[in-house]
């Protein structure tokens, strides 16, 4: 539930006329800084919850006769806490600042006016209300059965999620980087390094040692702030001119800003902010303006400067490479917690190759046998287009998610995802093919898992959307084995689930998952993220906590020594 304009500004529409009239009165640079410090408490790298993050920017811009018209409205709707201030709001927000605001007088300084801060507090909450009308519009209306209606809302939900989420925890997105493209990557496209290099003037351990100084500025509360200014860090180092290197390619000006948040942006969205996460101002100030975009850039950023000065095939090659770079990191990921143990039955089966009584060939990322029950595992990186997500006719999304995750229409391509495992689950439920150390010949019980790269593939809907699929793409099959519905696993799941089969198995998890939400409305994500039983078990995963640990050492040596001294003094 947001909270409208008119709520502490009597008299105010939410119009782009009225958003128009209240920029005048705020300052460029200013209000988009500004922008950043709100999103940075409210989405940033921190140890609150939603509510404490809240709490802590109303405490920052509203007054205590604002805060009490919010309280009351809050009870005229139910009592649950409004939502004040969000990620989507205050990106649309910097969208009509960067674009209509010009610089005034007192640059730097126009905040410290009580005036300035309610004219801002009035610009979020007008422009939130746009966001939603863009984002929602109608697709939350109409007629039809309730199937119809979440088809056609979901685009917008996996919109609404995207642009609203939290910052993953930076240590696991460092770790991960560090992984896929250091390890993972080289190893399934050998002349990554080199086109890496070739591409952004640095190596990829650069690339990462300079994102991980920078990310130190988005957690909230850092003592240093969310500012930096550019020309001082890494400047009495030898990594300077790396430094410099790095920001050239990384990072924009707010003049740059108002073209690249709004040309052909229903097509790109924040395409140009995800690929120059970094905002810097003829004065040298320095600020990270949104926090999950720069996320992004650690975790597929390296990739994206390959596929930049490639087309056709040379960059179809790359993101395949990808995928299987990912498949291995999960994979390697699924033999941490299964290892091989000299002397035991091995329970855990990787690339496995079979094909079913059509004589259509498969295979299989992974098969975990637990006592009867058989999980199979399909790991899939996937990119989905920013055009296809609120393309106005919703089934175009779905033929979209269909063309990524499932079977198309289209001629010459491939089943994927769901259709590889609907393929694999039905071969092995009809006993057409089977591996007797796996035992799938003894199976009581198959979970078809579907691990994505796209953390956001846990949005609401999109589990039972995909599911449904499989369901249709499996065909008929005997009684037993009981074959559960597609259940979506997201890396991050994978990632929190490692160390934390100390204290459940995975066959344990995904049955009190499947007896909890059988139409998998709710994704597995938010499925442990509330169960009392699983929460309080989930655990970091070591070994991203190690590399980022290693790779947060090395910034320390190489662009703040004379603090490593000092700590080692």
């Amino acid at each position: 539930m947001l909270v409208p304009p008119e709520i502490l500004f009597p008299g105010t529409t939410t119009s782009e006329q009225a958003l128009l009239d209240t920029l005048v009165h705020l300052s460029r640079d200013d209000t988009l800084f500004e922008c950043a410090r709100a999103n940075i408490i409210v989405t940033g790298a921190s140890a609150d919850d939603s509510t404490g993050r809240q709490q802590k920017l109303i405490n920052r811009l509203l007054t205590p006769e604002d805060i009490d018209k919010i309280n009351a409205f809050a009870r005229d709707h139910g009592g649950r806490p409004p939502i004040v201030f969000f990620r989507g709001q205050l990106l649309e927000l910097m969208r009509w600042v960067a674009r209509h605001c010009r610089n005034l007088p007192g640059d730097g300084t126009t905040y410290a006016d009580p005036n300035t801060r309610c004219n801002f507090v009035k610009a979020a909450l007008i422009a939130g209300m746009l966001w939603s009308y863009r984002i929602y519009g109608t697709r939350l209306k109409g007629d039809g059965n309730i199937e119809i209606r979440r088809n056609r809302a979901m685009g917008a939900f996996r919109k609404a999620m995207e642009e609203s989420n939290f910052t993953p925890n930076l240590a696991r997105i460092l770790g991960r980087g560090w992984l896929l493209f250091t390890e993972y990557l080289p190893r399934r496209y050998p002349s990554f390094h080199a086109e890496f290099s070739a591409a952004s003037d640095l190596t990829i351990d650069q690339f990462l040692t300079c994102a991980a100084a920078l990310g130190c500025y988005m957690i909230v509360d850092n003592p240093q702030g969310p500012l930096f200014i550019a020309h001082t860090v890494a400047a009495a180092t030898s990594y300077n001119a790396e430094f410099e290197s790095y920001l050239e390619r990384e990072a924009q000006v707010p003049n740059r800003l108002a073209t690249t948040l709004w040309d052909d942006f229903a097509k790109v969205g924040y395409r140009y902010l995800r690929q120059r996460p970094v905002m810097i101002t003829t004065d040298g100030r320095g600020i990270i303006p949104d926090p999950c975009l720069f996320c992004d850039r650690i975790t597929i950023g390296p990739l994206f400067h390959l596929v930049s000065k490639a087309t056709g095939k040379k960059a179809n090659e790359i993101f395949g490479a990808f995928g299987l770079a990912f498949e291995d990191y999960a994979t390697d990921i699924l033999r941490r917690i299964y290892p091989t143990s000299p002397g035991l039955v091995d329970r855990l089966h990787c690339n496995l190759k079979g094909e079913n009584a059509a004589h259509q060939a498969f295979e299989i990322d992974a098969i975990l046998d637990d006592a009867r029950k058989v999980i199979t595992f399909e790991m899939k990186a996937c990119f989905l287009r920013e055009e296809a997500i609120l393309d106005e006719k919703s089934e175009n999304f779905l033929d979209h998610l269909r063309e990524k995750y499932g079977a198309t229409s289209k001629k010459g391509e491939r089943g994927k995802g769901v259709a590889q495992l609907a393929r694999i689950i039905g071969a092995i439920a009809r006993r057409e093919w089977s591996d007797a150390s796996t035992g799938c010949a003894d199976a009581t019980t198959i979970y078809p898992v579907l691990v994505t790269h796209d953390s956001r593939m846990d949005t609401p809907t999109l589990g039972k959307f995909l599911a449904d699929e499989f369901t249709k793409l499996l065909g008929t099959v005997p009684a037993l084995p009981r074959i559960e519905p597609l259940i979506i696993m997201t890396v991050d799941d994978l990632e929190n689930i490692e160390v934390s089969t100390d204290n459940f198995s995975i066959a344990e998890l995904l049955g009190d998952y499947s007896y909890e939400c059988p139409d998998r409305m709710r994704s597995l994500h938010n499925f442990i993220r509330y169960s009392p039983k699983y929460q309080a078990k989930m655990l970091a995963n070591i070994t991203l906590t190690k590399k980022a640990t290693e790779l947060m050492a090395q910034v320390q040596g190489r662009l703040f020594p004379s603090d490593s001294e000092n700590s080692d003094a």
